[in-house]
C-alpha cells in the first residue's frame, strides 16, 4: 500500500452570481424528504429576519414527499431548486450558494428553527467582527437541553483516548482528546476549530476565497474540512451563544441507526485523508478498529443471551465494525459527483 505525501485536492470553486447591494443574508437550506420540518423552518426565519432583506433558497435533493411543490405553494417568494441527485449535504449546500446573491450566507438545516432577534444579531455581529469568517449559535433541543455545537478537528489523539481511557468523563476533558469542547463554557463567546453545520453564518468573501464545501463528503465532518480550510486562509471561527436557535429533529434522531453508524466513520476517515494525507487516515481507521473491537466481548456475550443475536445496540456497532475492517484495506476516497452547472438545474 503506497502513501502520498501531497495532501489531495477537491475542486471546490463555486460559480458564484454578483452580489445584491439589497440582500443582506442569503439563507440556504438542503432538503430530503422533509416537507413539514422544512416548511416550519422557512416560516421561521420570514417570520423573524427583522429588518433584514433575506433571500430563501431551499435545495431539494430529490425529496419523495412533494417538499419541492409544497413550498412552491406555501412561498412563493422563495427559490426552490431541484437536485438532478442527494449528492448530500456538500453537494445541496454547493448548489445553493451557486445562486445566493447576499453579503452573508447562512448554511442552515431543515429541522431548526431561528428565534426572533437571532438572525440580525448574528449579522451585528459578524459587521462588529471582521476577523470571524464563520459564526454558529448556541443550539437548544426540544426538551431545553443545549446541544454541543462547538467542534474540535479529529485527531489520533482523540481516537487513542477512546480506546485506552475507560471514562467518558475523563475523555470529556482537552487533556484527554475532547472533541466538544466540553471544558469551554457555553455562556461565552468562543474561537473553536469548527462549528455544527446545522447553523453556519459565512461572509460570502469565505466562498470567493476558499471555496464551498467538498463534495466528496456525503454526510458527516463536510463542515470541519470546510472550517480548516477556512482557518488557514487567515480567518477565525466563533461559537456565540448570544445567536440562539432550536434544533427540532436533532433529539428525535439522537439513535445511532447501522447507516449513521457507517456514514459517520466515513466522514472521520475522509476528514483525516483530505486534511493529514492517507497514512494518518490509515492510522486513525486502526484506532477506530481497534475501539470496536476492545467492545466484542460485551456485544458477544450479549448476543448469547439474546439467542445468538445482535441486539438493537449492537447492530450498527457490528455494520460499523465491518467497514472498518474493509477500509483498512481500502481506505474510502469519497464520493464523485459533479456539480450541474446553475444553467443545467430547474427551479
Amino acid at each position: 500500500m503506497g502513501w502520498s505525501i501531497i495532501l489531495e485536492q477537491a475542486e471546490t470553486k463555486l460559480d458564484l452570481p454578483p452580489v445584491s447591494a439589497d440582500i443582506n443574508l442569503s439563507v440556504v437550506i438542503v432538503s430530503y424528504n422533509t416537507r413539514e420540518m422544512t416548511i416550519e423552518c422557512v416560516q421561521s426565519v420570514l417570520d423573524h429576519k427583522g429588518g433584514l432583506n433575506v433571500e430563501i433558497i431551499v435545495v431539494d435533493n430529490c425529496s419523495k414527499d412533494g417538499s419541492a411543490a409544497a413550498l412552491r405553494e406555501n412561498f412563493p417568494g422563495i427559490t426552490v431548486i431541484d437536485s438532478p441527485a442527494n449528492g448530500g449535504f456538500a453537494f445541496g449546500n454547493n448548489i445553493g450558494f451557486e445562486r445566493a446573491h447576499g453579503r452573508y450566507i447562512l448554511l442552515l438545516n431543515p429541522d431548526t428553527r431561528v428565534h426572533a432577534g437571532s438572525l440580525e444579531t448574528a449579522i451585528t455581529y459578524m459587521e462588529n467582527n471582521p476577523d470571524v469568517g464563520v459564526m454558529g449559535p448556541r443550539v437548544r433541543l426540544d426538551d431545553g437541553s443545549q446541544q454541543s455545537s462547538m467542534i474540535r478537528y479529529l485527531s489520533l489523539t482523540q481516537l487513542f483516548f477512546i480506546i485506552f481511557m475507560p471514562s467518558p468523563w475523563m475523555r470529556k476533558t482537552s487533556l484527554f482528546g475532547d472533541s466538544r469542547y466540553a471544558d469551554l463554557s457555553r455562556d461565552e463567546i468562543n474561537s473553536i476549530d469548527a462549528v455544527s453545520g446545522c447553523f453556519m453564518l459565512a461572509r460570502r468573501k469565505i466562498l470567493e476565497e476558499t471555496g464551498g464545501l467538498d463534495q466528496r463528503f456525503f454526510m458527516y465532518g463536510e463542515e470541519s474540512e470546510w472550517c480548516r480550510r477556512i482557518t488557514r486562509a487567515g480567518w477565525d471561527i466563533h461559537y456565540n451563544p448570544n445567536v440562539e436557535i432550536l434544533h427540532h429533529g436533532a433529539a428525535s434522531t439522537a439513535h445511532m441507526s447501522e447507516w449513521k453508524a457507517v456514514e459517520m466513520t466515513r466522514g472521520h476517515i475522509l476528514f483525516l485523508r483530505f486534511t493529514r494525507g492517507a497514512f494518518i487516515a490509515w492510522l486513525g481507521t486502526l484506532l477506530m478498529l481497534g475501539r470496536d473491537l476492545v467492545r466484542l466481548p460485551y456485544y458477544a456475550v450479549k448476543a448469547a443471551l439474546n439467542g445468538f443475536r445482535w441486539t438493537e445496540n449492537a447492530k450498527p456497532w457490528w455494520a460499523r465494525l465491518k467497514f472498518e475492517m474493509r477500509s483498512i484495506m481500502n481506505l474510502p476516497k469519497g464520493q464523485n459527483i459533479s456539480r450541474p452547472a446553475p444553467s443545467e438545474i430547474s427551479q
